[in-house]
């Protein structure tokens, strides 16, 4: 009633900071690539950028999405899956979630385009621990990811790289110096 009659008690001196829905990245190809082990590479870089940045902001996702458009010539437009997972930030198991989405999809056809994104997005309040799991292990890879985001942060995304963006096909070393994704 108010509002639709233009009164607002808002305190106009708390700053509204709101809550992101979703974390995501997402690149257009330079060139059309045929090999999908070439494209799995590039969905890991981008998935350990968007894991960073939800460590960062101390939230963990429980629904990621993944979509590839392929090429102009192709028949097909690609594909765009999402999939429910147990909560987390962790690199070491979002990757193989987003990996598993790109194999059960991906058609041999040549992809041009790549999004990874994350949703059902929450505060990390706790850790969820499985009985199967050893907890010890659990926190040591938290506290190695939390080390590998601040060498990131303070030497830049390719100062800690795995190996295998090296290899040809790879975009992470050259996106790793690109501002907003051009030339800085």
């Amino acid at each position: 009633y108010y509002h639709a009659h233009g009164i607002d008690y808002s305190r106009l001196s708390e700053k509204y900071k709101p809550i992101e829905k979703s974390y995501g990245k997402s690149q257009i190809l330079e060139k059309d690539y045929h090999d999908p082990n070439q494209i799995a590479i590039i969905i890991q870089e981008m998935v350990e950028e968007v894991a960073m940045r939800l460590r960062n902001h101390h939230v963990d996702t429980s629904v990621i999405h993944l979509s590839c458009g392929y090429s102009r010539y192709s028949t097909k437009n690609g594909f765009s899956h999402q999939k429910k997972i147990m909560s987390t930030s962790s690199s070491k198991e979002l990757v193989p979630y987003f990996l598993e989405l790109f194999w059960k999809y991906q058609e041999n056809n040549a992809v041009r385009s790549v999004a990874v994104s994350c949703a059902g997005i929450k505060r990390k309040t706790s850790m969820q621990l499985s009985v199967f799991e050893d907890y010890t292990k659990t926190l040591q890879q938290e506290q190695l990811e939390r080390t590998i985001d601040k060498i990131r942060e303070r030497y830049g995304f390719k100062a800690l790289m795995h190996a295998n963006s090296l290899v040809a096909g790879a975009t992470g070393l050259k996106r790793a110096t690109l501002v907003g994704g051009h030339k800085g």
